[in-house]
């Protein structure tokens, strides 16, 4: 999956960025500052698709399950489960849940849905949920960066280590040719 977001996004560039943030949003960032390190995008080009992609996904969900409702999770045992506990969480805390559910594993995909299903107003998740994707596309497109450049650093290191490692090979190998010959050479003067 990974090969075939880096070639759409290396084809469509923000367009690909935008639409990978229906299916894998992390991926598609870092993906995304991957091609703006390589000066195909820019970073600010990658967070503003990201931010346009993961709010029209999320409103996109929103609206399905504000239009299926209820019935649609109660034909999805495997849904109910954490639709329920969603709900709970949304009765507990409210407005934290809109803007952090994309932080948590296993509920960003199906609480769009659950909320919609649930009735809340279609502005007020709009308002909570630009809060939370500002937030998480800026938080990923930031960790992203940071991590590129540390791989990129980690890699330099490893190829100067690599350089240093075959010297000291080199140099070794000469030296060792070097005792070997004198010692023959040695050995044939004193015979």
């Amino acid at each position: 999956m990974i090969d075939t977001l880096w070639h759409l996004i290396a084809e469509y560039g923000y367009f690909a960025v935008a639409v990978g943030c229906f299916f894998e949003g992390e991926v598609s960032i870092l993906l995304g500052v991957l091609a703006a390190n390589n000066s195909i995008l820019t970073e600010h080009g990658v967070w503003l698709a990201a931010m346009i992609g993961t709010l029209l996904a999320d409103n996109v969900w929103f609206h399905i399950g504000h239009k299926m409702g209820r019935p649609a999770l109660a034909k999805r045992p495997h849904w109910h489960a954490r639709a329920t506990r969603i709900e709970a969480l949304l009765e507990r805390y409210g407005p934290v849940v809109m803007i952090g559910f994309r932080f948590v594993w296993a509920m960003r995909s199906l609480t769009p849905f659950v909320l919609g299903s649930l009735g809340v107003s279609p502005w007020r998740f709009l308002f909570y949920d630009f809060i939370g994707t500002l937030i998480w596309s800026t938080a990923v497109t930031i960790v992203s960066h940071y991590l590129i450049h540390a791989i990129g650093r980690a890699i330099n290191h490893i190829q100067n280590v690599e350089q240093a490692l075959l010297a000291l090979v080199i140099v070794s190998a000469g030296l060792s040719w070097l005792v070997c010959y004198l010692r023959r050479r040695s050995r044939q003067n004193h015979d």
